[in-house]
Formats: structure tokens, sequence, C-alpha cells
């Protein structure tokens, strides 16, 4: 079965992933909101592509126009998104879409992209980070004399990020709950890239070390599986329903545990380095909108080191 799809954000390094790393012989078209998105086209390995500028997902109503007029101009049969912002549009407004979507359902896109409701949501598992939300110096004292480590309640990546040496030296301003004030976490970071099949069953869980980032994307990294991060992800499945591709990041704490940053339930910009471990979780993904049936015990990969190349 011929499956045309649109790749949302293929100026970013998670929509050029999609795009490279898909099967050769499947009709992509591409689209982006950014005007300078066409100029960075030239590291994808597919030519000839049918490249469409959108209107930013925060003017929902014009997206969602531009979108189905894709749908309805290239007989689009599939969307996969790949930018954040786009997420909670497609996920909300799913029927309002003239074709098939892989996103996750609204609610567990809304957890993921809230990091005060996605850490209140598994606190009770134990991989929760230690985190507060107040408006109230005094509530940050629960930290004693540690690093305290700040992120946007509502954010992507890196952005908005801080870490203040003690409660002390954080700014009056920030102290709000527009951000969410975490312990520390010392250790390494990990990303796992995982793929739900479409009941939201988790086919692959594929953790990787984060060894050397650019621009918060993983240009070094090594395959590890580590136990405690499987489990953890397990339970996080059992706990939201994930369709389809998501990445998981955690972070290791002074007592050596995982605990979680953030969930984007969307292809990483790592997955170059996932794939040469042994699976392409792009053609599992394909399998499964075919009808094949995916045994997971085959989809086997290998701890090893690698390194991808990015546009600098």
């Amino acid at each position: 079965m011929d499956i045309r799809v649109l790749v949302t954000g293929v100026g970013g390094p998670a929509g050029m992933n999609v795009v490279n790393h898909s099967p050769s012989d499947l009709e992509i078209v591409i689209c982006d909101a950014d005007p300078d998105a066409k100029k960075r086209l030239g590291s994808l390995s597919k030519t000839g592509l049918k490249f469409y500028q959108v209107p930013y997902a925060k003017d929902e109503k014009k997206f969602i126009e531009a979108i189905n007029d894709i749908v309805s101009k290239e007989k689009i049969d599939l969307i996969i998104p790949t930018v954040d912002e786009e997420l909670m549009v497609f996920s909300r407004s799913r029927e309002r879409f003239n074709t098939k979507i892989i996103i996750s359902p609204f609610e567990t896109v809304n957890v993921c992209n809230d990091k005060y409701l996605f850490y209140e949501r598994f606190k009770e598992h134990g991989f929760s980070p230690r985190y507060v939300l107040t408006d109230n110096r005094e509530d940050l004292r629960v930290f004693d004399k540690g690093k305290i480590f700040m992120k946007p309640r509502i954010g992507r990546g890196s952005r908005g990020t801080r870490t203040f040496e003690s409660v002390d030296d954080i700014p009056s301003d920030l102290i709000n709950k527009n951000n969410v004030f975490c312990e520390h976490l010392p250790g390494y970071e990990y990303t796992s890239d995982v793929l739900c099949d479409l009941d939201g069953k988790p086919l692959v869980i594929m953790p990787r070390k984060r060894l050397e980032v650019y621009k918060g994307v993983c240009v070094r990294g090594k395959m590890e599986k580590n136990e405690k991060i499987i489990k953890n992800i397990e339970k996080m499945c059992e706990v939201l329903k994930f369709i389809g591709p998501i990445n998981i990041q955690f972070k290791i704490d002074t007592n050596g545990n995982p605990k979680l940053v953030e969930a984007n339930p969307r292809f990483s910009g790592g997955l170059p380095i996932t794939i040469k471990a042994g699976v392409n979780t792009l053609n599992v993904l394909y399998d499964l909108l075919r009808g094949k049936k995916v045994n997971k015990e085959k989809l086997v990969w290998q701890e090893i080191e690698c390194s991808q190349k990015i546009e600098r």
C-alpha cells in the first residue's frame, strides 16, 4: 500500500530525520513555518520534495486551513508532526484535519507540555525529580543548600532554564507559578527513543546516553540498555497513552537514579544514532500503518557509541 506522507517542521532536526530515514519508496511532501527552512533542505538525502510554507501553529485557524489545503492538493494519507508547538494543535483539533495524524491523545500531549502536570502525573511512581511550584521563596527552602534548577512550566528544550547555587540567588521576579523549581541532577542525561503501537503499547525502548550535545541535539551518544530507565518508561506507558514515537529524557540524580526531565511525543533530533544501533523506528511505524504484524522480540539493538553529523 502506497502512503503519501506530509512531514511538518522539516527545517528542524526531528523533521529532517523523518525525511532522511523514511523508506526510499515512500511519497513525502514537506512543510515548515520558517521561511528560511527551505535553505536548510540541502542536507536532506532525498531531492525533489515538494515544499510548502505554512503559518505558525499559534495562528491555529490559518495553520489548520493551510495543512488541509496541502492534504487536498497532494492527496495526503498521513501527517507526521515534528514541532512541539504544533503537537498541541494536531492533538486538540484532530477532527478538524482531513487525514490521519500520528499523534498521541490530547491528554498525553497536554501533560507532556506542562512540566508541573508532567511531574505530578509520575510523582507516586518515584522517578519524578523533587520539584516545587510556588510564588513564595520560603517554599524553596526544601532544597536545603544545594543547587536548584529552574525551567518554564510550559516551554521546550533548554529555553528559559537556569541553575542557581542557592535559594537566595534566585531573582524574586522568577519565583512565580510560571516556573517549576527542581532538584539539581548532576549525572548524565539520557534520551530514550520509544515507539508505541497504535494501541499505545511500547514496542521498543532505546535509551541513549548524551555524550555531546549541540544546540539541544545529541551529536554523540552511547546506546545503553539501562534497565531502570526502561522499566520507568514501561510504567509511563501504562499511565499515559502514547501513540507512535516519543522521546523521553531522564537525568541521573546524586544517588545514581534516573529522574524525569521531559517527554516529547514525536521523533527525536538524535534519532540517527538510535537507528545505527539496529532499529529504524520509522520503518516499524510504516509497517504498522500498512497492517503488518510487528514482533517486538525481533526489534534487537546494540549498545554502541557513535556520532551524527548535523548542520552547524
